[in-house]
């Protein structure tokens, strides 16, 4: 049984040899020697452990989607700032008390619009943010 890398996804594959290639049932990616690719016995205790790993997976929140969230957040909150104001930057404090009123810190908030900006869709100073078009 496995956790694919790639795809998250849980499954189990029957194996004989432990140097045989296995692939993700959903994703086709290479799955042997995976950190969470565990050999059982028994397909049975396969779909035993798989069910409980999947449980596992669907508790766990992955970092890096709540940062895309995050991001994806403030840069909604921005446009649609911008937006209101017709297009035209808007102050900071604006955007940073929008992000707060949505649960995201300064800090956080900061921190976002500064990657924002080396990606280059919004540019912000002391004072004012704007999207770029």
């Amino acid at each position: 049984m496995y956790r694919c890398s790639a795809c998250g996804n849980v499954g189990y594959e029957r194996v004989t040899d432990r140097e045989t290639e296995s692939h993700c049932s959903l994703c086709g990616t290479i799955v042997s020697g995976e950190e969470e690719m565990t050999y059982v016995p028994t397909e049975e205790e396969a779909r035993k452990r798989a069910g409980m790993l999947a449980i596992k997976a669907q508790t766990e929140v992955p970092r890096v989607v709540m940062g895309v969230g995050l991001r994806r957040r403030v840069l909604e909150i921005v446009q649609d700032l911008v937006s209101m104001n017709r297009g035209w930057p808007v102050p900071l404090e604006h955007v940073l008390t929008d992000c707060n009123d949505a649960g995201i810190t300064r800090e956080r908030a900061i921190h976002f619009l500064d990657v924002l900006t080396s990606e280059e869709l919004i540019t912000y100073d002391d004072e004012t943010v704007t999207v770029v078009i």
